[in-house]
C-alpha cells in the first residue's frame, strides 16, 4: 500500500504503489458489514414512517440497538472501548447503513464529528471522561460550529467564550446542528475574549448539555433528512468547567478543519452508499414493471441509465477506498496515535474533498435518475425514489458545500508544492498521463498569472475548473489500478475503466481547453482513448441487469 502524500496521483513522476480496494476486505470483515446492512434492513427500513415523523423514542431505540452491535465505537481507540478499526473497515461499515439516509446521517455523526474531537485532541483525562460513554452510546455528541450568520465562513463566529474563575461562560446560537436534539454533549467553537494564558481566539469547548444556559431550539422541518435531528443550540451565559477547553486556546480552526477532513471522507462513502441503494431499488422495480410487452429494464434508454450509474458508482467507489487505504497507511506508519491519524487526515485533505464531492454528486446523479426509472410512481411518497432525491440534496451542502471544497482543493495542493512534498512536472502520451500534464500546464499558468496570495483563489471558476479536473483524474487512475489488481476480473470491470477513462479524458480535455483561453496560453493536448461508449454502457448494463443489483 502507497504512504505518499495526499495529491501525489497528480506527479507524473511519482508511482502510484499498490492501492486499497474493496476486494482486499477479509471474511471477518465482511460479516460485519453484513451485520450493518442486515440492522438496516431488517431494524431501521421498517421503522421509516416513524423515523420520518420523528415518533418519540424511535430514533433513540434504534440508536440503542446499533450500540449493542458495535457500530458506535468504529474508529474510537481500544483502551476507552472503541473497535479501532482501519479507515476503510469503519467506512464500509457506514456505507453498509445507506438504505435510510436520516439513521445513516444520525449514527455517521456518531462516529465522526460528534467523538473523534476528543479522540483526536483530547486530554488523557478528557478521553477518560467522555470515550466510554460515547462507544457504549451511553453519551452522544454533536458538532456545533456552523452560526446563523457565518455558514461556510466557520471562523467568522461570533460565540464568545469569557473565564470566570474556575468556570468558561460561553454566549451565541449554533445553527444547522446535527444531532443535537439526542445529543448529550456538543462540540461548540467559540471566540475567547480577553488573553487566558497568554492565549485568546477561536477555540473548541466541550459543553455538557445539562450544563446551566444551554437549551436547544425547535427541530428544523427539512426537505430531506426528516428523520435526523437538526436544532439550533443556545447558549445564554452557559457555564462549563474549565477544563473543557478541547485542544489549546486559540487553536481551534486545527480541530475544525482536521475533523471535517474526516467527515468530508465519510460523507462520501455514506453518499456512495445510497446510491447503491437507490440504483438497486429502481432496477428491482425496472425488472419487474412491463411496458409494451417488454420489461422496463430491457429498454434501451433504461439500460444507458444502468450502465452509467454503475459505471460511476464503480469509479467513486475505487477511489473512495483507495483514499482510506492511503490515510490508514500513513496513521499506521506514525504509530497509529491520535497525533499519526490527524497527521495522515490533513495530508490527504485534498482526496478527501473529492470523496466528499465525488459521493455527494454521484448520489444526486443516481437518485434522480432512478427516479426516473420508477416514472410516474418515482414522484410518489409511497415508492422509495422520492426519499432518496429529497435526501440527497444536503449531501452537496454540509461538510463544506461543493464550491468551498472546489477552492480548498487547489489551495492545499499550492501548499504542498510549497513544502517541496510534490512536483507536477513530466508527463506521457497515454491518457492518464497526458491529463496530469495538462492539469499541471494550467495549475502553473495560473499561478503564474495570480501569484500565490488571495488573487490565486480569487478566480473561483478557474479554481472549479483545477479542482475537476482532480477529481476525474483521481476516478479514472483509481479504477484504472483497482482493475489491474482485481482477484476475479472480469471483462465488465475492463469495460468500466475504459468508459470512465474515455469520459474523463473528455472532460479534462474540456476543462483544460477553457481554462487555457482563459489564462491566454495554449491548450494542452489530452489524449483520448478510442472507444465506442454506447456499447461499453449497454454490456454493462446487461451484466448488472443480469445480476440483478449495482455491485461489480
Amino acid at each position: 500500500m502507497s504512504n505518499t502524500h495526499g495529491g501525489a496521483f497528480l506527479d507524473p513522476a511519482q508511482a502510484p504503489g499498490t492501492i486499497f480496494t474493496p476486494e482486499d476486505f477479509d471474511a471477518e470483515q465482511q460479516a460485519l458489514f453484513d451485520t450493518a446492512r442486515r440492522f438496516c434492513d431488517e431494524q431501521v427500513w421498517p421503522r421509516l414512517n416513524d423515523i420520518e415523523a420523528k415518533t418519540p423514542g424511535v430514533l433513540d431505540a434504534l440508536m440503542q440497538q446499533a450500540s449493542e452491535l458495535g457500530l458506535t465505537m468504529l474508529d474510537l481507540p481500544e483502551e476507552h472501548g472503541g473497535l479501532d478499526l482501519p479507515l476503510p473497515v469503519s467506512m464500509r461499515v457506514l456505507e453498509s447503513t445507506g438504505r435510510e439516509q436520516s439513521f445513516m446521517l444520525t449514527l455517521m455523526v456518531q462516529n465522526g464529528i460528534g467523538s473523534l474531537p476528543v479522540a483526536l485532541f483530547g486530554t488523557d483525562d478528557q478521553k477518560a471522561q467522555w470515550l466510554p460513554g460515547f462507544a457504549s452510546g451511553e453519551l452522544r455528541g454533536c458538532y456545533c460550529l456552523t452560526e446563523p450568520g457565518s455558514g461556510s465562513d466557520a471562523l467568522a463566529a461570533r460565540t464568545t467564550a469569557v473565564l470566570d474563575g474556575d468556570q468558561w461562560v460561553l454566549s451565541g446560537t449554533k445553527q444547522f446542528i446535527t444531532n443535537a436534539g439526542i445529543a448529550d454533549v456538543g462540540f461548540v467553537f467559540a471566540k475567547v475574549q480577553g488573553e487566558v494564558d497568554g492565549q485568546t481566539g477561536f477555540t473548541c469547548f466541550i459543553v455538557p448539555f445539562d450544563a446551566p444556559g444551554v437549551s436547544l431550539g425547535a427541530e428544523e422541518h427539512k426537505l430531506g433528512m426528516a428523520g435526523s435531528s437538526t436544532r439550533q443550540v443556545i447558549l445564554q451565559d452557559a457555564r462549563i468547567a474549565r477544563e473543557n477547553v478541547l485542544g489549546q486556546i486559540g487553536r481551534g480552526h486545527v480541530i475544525a478543519f482536521n475533523i471535517l477532513n474526516n467527515g468530508r471522507y465519510k460523507l462520501g462513502g455514506t453518499a456512495l452508499g445510497s446510491a447503491k441503494c437507490a440504483l438497486d431499488a429502481a432496477l428491482d422495480y425496472a425488472a419487474g414493471r412491463k411496458q409494451f410487452g417488454q420489461r422496463i429494464v430491457d429498454f434501451g434508454m433504461i439500460r444507458r441509465k444502468v450502465g452509467q450509474a454503475a459505471a460511476d458508482i464503480y469509479a467513486v467507489e475505487s477511489a473512495i477506498y483507495r483514499a482510506g487505504g492511503a490515510i490508514d497507511a500513513l496513521a499506521n506508519a506514525g504509530g497509529r496515535t491520535g497525533e499519526a491519524k490527524l497527521a495522515a487526515l490533513q495530508d490527504f485533505a485534498l482526496e478527501c474533498s473529492i470523496a466528499k464531492i465525488a459521493g455527494s454528486e454521484l448520489l444526486a446523479r443516481v437518485a434522480d435518475e432512478a427516479l426516473q426509472m420508477f416514472g410516474g410512481y418515482g414522484f410518489l411518497e409511497e415508492y422509495p425514489a422520492a426519499k432518496y432525491v429529497r435526501d440527497a440534496r444536503i449531501a452537496r451542502i454540509y461538510e463544506g458545500t461543493n464550491e468551498i471544497n472546489r477552492i480548498v482543493m487547489p489551495r492545499t495542493l499550492l501548499k504542498k508544492l510549497g513544502a517541496g512534498e510534490l512536483k507536477l512536472t513530466g508527463g506521457g502520451d497515454d491518457p492518464l498521463a497526458s491529463m496530469k500534464a495538462a492539469h499541471a500546464a494550467c495549475f502553473s499558468a495560473a499561478l503564474e498569472q495570480h501569484g500565490s496570495g488571495k488573487g490565486f483563489d480569487a478566480d473561483q471558476e478557474l479554481m472549479a475548473h483545477l479542482a475537476d479536473m482532480m477529481t476525474a483524474i483521481y476516478l479514472a487512475e483509481s479504477t484504472a489500478l483497482r482493475v489491474a489488481r482485481h482477484p476475479r476480473r472480469q471483462p465488465v470491470h475492463e469495460d468500466v475503466a475504459l468508459l470512465v477513462l474515455a469520459q474523463a479524458a473528455a472532460q479534462v480535455a474540456q476543462l483544460a481547453a477553457e481554462a487555457a483561453t482563459h489564462l491566454g496560453i495554449t491548450a494542452p493536448a489530452v489524449a483520448r482513448p478510442a472507444a465506442d461508449l454506447l456499447t461499453l454502457r449497454q454490456r454493462i448494463a446487461a451484466h448488472v441487469v443480469d445480476a440483478g443489483h449495482c455491485a461489480l
